[in-house]
């Protein structure tokens, strides 16, 4: 991997956990009931996960063996930007639409992780191969909870999605550092 493009992963990486902590404060604070805080805390760490992963995307696209990678990064940003969007709708009182918007950002978030990890394992080159890989799982596997967040606010069961999107958000957060721990590690063997 060129410098440049090894680079750009681990900012990426980086900006992803900086995104991914920030939206795990939103919901930490959301559990005592301030919403609208953690609404303009949530959509702003989505946003710069969204950043972080077309990042990597980009640093990794030259290379053909990273395509399966390259498709799930383009995927969680999609994702990430989808749940940075159903913000406004939820900082504009359309709850609604706002948390339909959210769980299908999740789900696609979740999708993206889960096809880098899949990529990431078929990459037998990678020494940090196994770290990064449950980097990513942890990371589908958060989305997929907080996508699951979402629906128990579409119920109007509002303590359940809460404490589900705090789970969530920590799962995310801790699949992050994994994953930029690993990747920021390959760089120096």
């Amino acid at each position: 991997m060129k410098e440049t493009e090894y680079e750009l992963d681990v900012i990426g990486a980086w900006l992803i956990v900086a995104g991914t902590f920030i939206n795990a404060s939103g919901e930490s604070i959301n559990l005592i009931g301030e919403e609208e805080l953690s609404y303009k805390l949530t959509g702003p760490g989505n946003a710069i996960e969204a950043a972080g992963n077309s990042i990597q995307a980009i640093g990794k696209s030259g290379h053909h063996e990273k395509k399966v990678s390259v498709f799930g990064s383009w995927m969680q940003a999609a994702g990430n930007s989808a749940n940075a969007a159903s913000r406004v709708y939820l900082l504009d009182g359309r709850k609604k639409d706002g948390h339909y918007l959210d769980v299908i950002g999740n789900v696609i978030q979740s999708l993206g992780a889960s096809a880098e990890a899949i990529g990431t394992a078929a990459q037998k080159e990678l020494t940090y191969r196994e770290q990064l890989t449950a980097g990513n799982l942890l990371i589908a596997s958060g989305s997929a909870v907080d996508g699951l967040s979402g629906i128990y606010f579409l119920k109007e069961h509002h303590a359940e999605g809460r404490a589900l999107a705090w789970f969530g958000a920590y799962l995310q957060a801790v699949g992050a550092l994994l994953a930029a721990d690993a990747i920021t590690s390959e760089g120096t063997r």
